[in-house]
C-alpha cells in the first residue's frame, strides 16, 4: 500500500527540518589572549608582589595586571581608615574598566558570595587578595530599539 503523497507536492521531504541561518556572534574589542611565557611569568610576579590568588580567569594579561594593580592600589589607600568599603571599591574598578575598555563592565566585592555569571569572551576575572574576592566581568551591550509606547509617550508631552 502506497502513501499518498502530501498536498504541496513535496511528499517525505517535507518532514524534514529547515535549517534556519543565524548572524554570527559579535565580537568585543578586547585586546586578544595572548598566553607568551613572558606574559605569565610577569603577571605571576606582580600577583605575588600584591598578595593576589587567581582563581579563574578569562581575560588577557594586561588587563589582568590593571585589575589587580588598581585593587592593591585602593586597598592601600583604604587600609588607614580600617576596614575598606567593598561597595566604594566595586564602584571605582568597574568605573576604570569601563572607562578603558568600554562599557558594561560588572565588579562584585566580598568577603563571601556565590555567583553565575555569563560573560562576554576575554572578559572575566575572579581573584582574592587576603580575605577579600573580587569578580570583574564585562558582558555585551546591544543598543535597544525605542518601543513604538514610548514614541507615543514621547509625542504626547
Amino acid at each position: 500500500m502506497e502513501r499518498p503523497e502530501a498536498a504541496n507536492g513535496r511528499g517525505r521531504k517535507a518532514k524534514q527540518k529547515e535549517r534556519v541561518l543565524h548572524p554570527p556572534p559579535r565580537v568585543l574589542a578586547l585586546p586578544p589572549i595572548v598566553k607568551s611565557p613572558a606574559n605569565e611569568v610577569k603577571l605571576a610576579a606582580v600577583a605575588v608582589d600584591l598578595n593576589v590568588r587567581l582563581r579563574s580567569a578569562d581575560m588577557p594579561a594586561v588587563m589582568q595586571e590593571r585589575a589587580f594593580r588598581c585593587t592593591g592600589a585602593l586597598l592601600d589607600a583604604r587600609h588607614g581608615n580600617g576596614r575598606p568599603n567593598h561597595t566604594e571599591i566595586a564602584m571605582f574598578l568597574k568605573k576604570e574598566f569601563d572607562a578603558i575598555y568600554g562599557p558594561a563592565w560588572h565588579c562584585i566585592v566580598g568577603k563571601s558570595f556565590g555567583s553565575f555569571v555569563t560573560h562576554s569572551s576575554g572578559g572575566f576575572v575572579y581573584f582574592s587578595v587576603n580575605k577579600l574576592s573580587f569578580l570583574l566581568f564585562k558582558t555585551e551591550v546591544r543598543p535597544v530599539a525605542k518601543s513604538p509606547l514610548l514614541l507615543k509617550y514621547n509625542e504626547n508631552k
